[in-house]
């Protein structure tokens, strides 16, 4: 069965939303997970055998309030205060009255502060859990990944029918979740060739309708931001869940269960950014295909977004306090920081532009380099970190299963 994302009604919020739009979305959680996460998850397993046996005295009930507090609190307000920047640089690359010098002014500023949202966002986009699983809020603020090009379909139609209901937060919060984020606002902000065109009097569609559903997605983030941010500062939905586990919770009956699934999430997170990001740029094929495959590759920022994923990642596992646990397993949350940093220094130093950088040889190896380490990293996490934690794999944590 084929997913229908147009279906995938902002409003949905878990039991109220109708049959076409929870079906739609399961449809979309099922592509988000097409990777060989069960097969990660066994093979997790078996190399904890070989791990040195777990320590019985463990206390499990730290790692989540640890990671909320010192993890995803801040991220999100992070992202919430750069999202504020944005608006702000939308409202004056669409000033009507520019002047030549002081548009290419706005527009560049535009760039810097897009670039900061999505290196914030990326930080963040690491956990996929709590706040940011609640009604599709990780899609809400990017609709990654997007294989399908479901958000270039989406937003050019919108645009080219005109829908004024895009033009207002409110309205748009009913809309697709993929017309909705940071991805949308880059397919109407940018170019093919990584310019900003926001607010240039030569973009072919209306100026006018272009900046009104800018400004409109840009105050549409800071509430889901805002919302995200809330969630889990004052816990509720899954966030909720993961922080109070009991008999009668349907997603953790103990500590140790909902610590379990934040880590087997955060694995999942480092899957998806070898899988879905870094393994289709060195796969075969043309590589103008392959680089538009990679999220944010339209606006030149796609290697800023997987290196703050990478950053992200070793934050939460070290803010969790998972390698902490053992003094024995003390070395793999100093190795992983020290592989996440090296990994991003060599995105660092790739060309921005996807293509060009899919084009030469010298940036290629720097890609490589980036999938060894994510190879690496890997059984370290899903095997010794998990067998000193005494996590067995073989779920989807972010299906719940």
């Amino acid at each position: 069965m084929s997913a229908d994302p147009q279906a995938m009604s902002a409003g949905d919020r878990g039991g109220t939303a109708d049959a076409r739009v929870r079906r739609t979305a399961g449809n979309r959680r099922a592509a988000l997970l097409a990777l060989p996460i069960l097969i990660a998850g066994l093979a997790g397993q078996a190399l904890a055998q070989d791990a040195p046996p777990a320590d019985k005295g463990i206390d499990y009930s730290v790692f989540v309030p640890r990671l909320i507090e010192r993890f995803a609190v801040p991220a999100a307000e992070d992202l919430g205060t750069r999202l504020v920047t944005l608006e702000t640089a939308i409202n004056a690359a669409c000033a009507a009255d520019l002047d030549a010098a002081a548009g290419k002014r706005a527009r560049a500023d535009f760039a810097a502060a897009f670039r900061a949202a999505v290196v914030a966002h990326g930080h963040l986009s690491t956990l996929r859990i709590g706040a940011l699983a609640d009604e599709n809020r990780a899609e809400r603020l990017a609709f990654i990944p997007d294989s399908r090009g479901v958000v270039r379909r989406q937003v050019t139609r919108l645009v080219a029918a005109g829908d004024p209901s895009a033009l207002q937060a409110s309205s748009l919060r009913d809309k697709s979740v993929a017309l909705q984020g940071l991805t949308a606002l880059e397919w109407i902000a940018y170019d093919k060739d990584g310019v900003v065109t926001l607010g240039s009097a030569g973009k072919p569609e209306s100026r006018d309708y272009v900046c009104g559903y800018a400004r409109a997605l840009g105050e549409r983030l800071i509430e889901t931001a805002g919302e995200v941010s809330k969630s889990y500062r004052d816990p509720d939905g899954q966030t909720a869940l993961l922080l109070t586990p009991g008999p009668d919770n349907s997603l953790a009956k103990t500590d140790k269960e909902a610590s379990g699934f934040v880590f087997n999430a955060l694995l999942t997170a480092l899957e998806l950014s070898r899988d879905q990001v870094v393994a289709p740029l060195l796969a075969e094929g043309p590589a103008a295909a392959r680089a538009a495959r990679v999220p944010f590759a339209r606006s030149h920022t796609a290697f800023d977004h997987l290196a703050a994923t990478l950053d992200g990642f070793a934050g939460a596992i070290n803010a969790a306090g998972f390698a902490d646990a053992d003094s024995d397993a003390q070395w793999i949350g100093n190795t992983v920081s020290f592989e996440a940093r090296n990994a991003g220094q060599a995105l660092g130093a790739i060309s921005p532009d996807p293509l060009a950088a899919l084009e030469d040889e010298k940036d290629l190896g720097k890609l490589a380099y980036v999938r060894t380490v994510l190879d690496g990293l890997r059984p370290m996490i899903a095997g010794e970190l998990a067998g000193y934690l005494d996590f067995k794999g073989g779920f989807n944590a972010l299906d719940g299963d």
